[in-house]
């Protein structure tokens, strides 16, 4: 009996399976299923799945995967390489929960070690001096400044210990290390004059043999804000229309397509050009929005060209000093480009020589040219968003992704609209739903590349 009861279960698990297998091959636009090796493997749902499939039924079907917060990466699938940032922010970029309409971000730049001087100072024979810089922040009691304009008393380069640091006032208290003696003509303890906006390098700090303890250092972040926007999309089915034959068979799903498709446009442009309010009202429906502050609000640091000038290869190497150097980013970046910003690139040889040897990268699924300079590699991207809004074709948005978050307060989802049986349409509805925010840190890591 026990071996009949075996046979039995055996050829119901058979069955089931060869159930599972002619399902997976008359519905391979499901999803459901992939072979690996020499099982049969239950697979994840697929955007592609939920875009091609051609009957309303499967979408509720999958409801359970598209109400997750993976869809925020499903849905790139969709035309994934038009909305080049929107799918990186999706795949790899940095996102976080967050849990207020109001995004409040910090940002913190790494001590600098260059400074300029704020005022001159005029020889007065003193052994120490009170002299104003821009970067007080900086400076630590014990630090060693170098004046790489101005001479000491031996004709080396003036150098200086930092003795104290006057931080309401601004001012560095410096004791001459190479000053001048009082008739000017050789070394002494004096410091010498120093004129207004001289350069104040930090090279170092000096302690005691028995000093135990320096002055802490603490770089104040700085704070920023942002607001959740909500995007939204509804897509309707006459119930009439669905019942009917059609010519060509369009149903709600591929309205579903072509609502994601727009919203993705959407938030691709908020994330670039969106101006952040919050509470905006609406006096025509009278009700209030929040609106997603966008690149071209936070990213301020600019470089301009000539469009009337070709690029030539010492302009670009000047463009990628002026971006990699003097912050504390990434050695790799992304350049976003319109179609005129690229033309021009493209007759650099510096650029024309690396694109014949198709040195590209992947990007969350999406291929850049790679250009590599001695300051930086920088990952370049044609932007039809810069071609479509006016006046950016000539220009070009250069992005350090490690410093760029996205603050998820509602994940995206898709939900069904009763809208029939509460007798207010009779269509087959479904609303596809996300709120978020950006944040743009350590904006000297960005940089707008513009055409003059």
């Amino acid at each position: 009996m026990k071996s009949k009861s075996l046979v039995k279960w055996a050829r119901l698990f058979l069955g089931m399976i060869l159930a599972l297998v002619m399902i997976g091959g008359m519905f391979p636009a499901l999803g459901l299923f992939a072979f690996a090796g020499t099982g049969l493997l239950l697979s994840n749902a697929t955007a592609a799945a939920t875009m091609e499939t051609a009957t309303t039924e499967a979408l509720n079907t999958a409801a359970s995967e598209l109400l997750r917060p993976e869809i925020s990466k499903l849905i790139t699938k969709i035309r994934r390489d038009i909305y080049p940032l929107d799918t990186i922010m999706r795949e790899q970029g940095k996102v976080l929960k967050i849990n207020s309409n109001e995004w409040k971000f910090y940002s913190k730049d790494e001590r600098g070690i260059k400074d300029t001087t704020n005022g001159a100072y005029v020889y007065a024979g003193a052994l120490s001096s009170a002299i104003g810089v821009d970067a007080i922040q900086n400076w630590a009691t014990g630090d060693i400044g170098l004046f790489p304009g101005i001479t000491g008393g031996d004709g080396k380069k003036l150098r200086a210990m930092v003795s104290g640091v006057d931080v309401p006032n601004g001012k560095l208290i410096l004791s001459p290390i190479n000053g001048r003696d009082a008739a000017g003509t050789a070394i002494g303890n004096l410091m010498p004059a120093i004129a207004d906006e001289s350069h104040l390098v930090r090279i170092g700090n000096a302690h005691g043999e028995l000093d135990a303890q320096t002055s802490p250092i603490e770089i104040a972040p700085y704070d920023t804000y942002n607001y959740v926007q909500v995007f939204m999309a509804q897509v309707e089915e006459s119930l009439t229309a669905k019942k009917s034959l059609k010519e060509v068979d369009l149903n709600i799903m591929d309205y579903k397509e072509d609502a994601i498709i727009d919203m993705r446009a959407q938030a691709e442009l908020a994330m670039l050009f969106g101006y952040p309010v919050k509470d905006f009202y609406d006096p025509v429906q009278r009700k209030k929005v929040n609106l997603v502050g966008g690149a071209d609000y936070y990213i301020t640091k600019s470089k301009e060209y000539t469009k009337a000038n070709a690029i030539t290869n010492t302009i670009f190497n000047a463009w990628a000093k002026y971006i990699f150097t003097g912050n504390n980013g990434s050695d790799k970046r992304l350049l976003f480009a319109g179609n005129g910003l690229l033309e021009r690139m493209m007759n650099a040889d510096l650029i024309q020589k690396q694109m014949v040897g198709n040195a590209t990268e992947m990007v969350a699924g999406i291929k850049f040219t790679r250009i590599t300079t001695a300051f930086g590699e920088l990952l370049i991207r044609r932007h039809q968003a810069f071609d479509e809004v006016y006046g950016y074709t000539d220009n070009g948005l250069v992005l350090d992704m490690q410093h760029i978050e996205r603050g998820i307060f509602d994940p995206t989802e898709v939900k069904d609209l009763d809208l029939d049986s509460t007798g207010q349409k009779r269509v087959d509805a479904k609303r596809i739903r996300e709120a978020w925010s950006m944040a743009f840190k350590n904006l000297d890591t960005h940089c707008w590349i513009k055409g003059a």
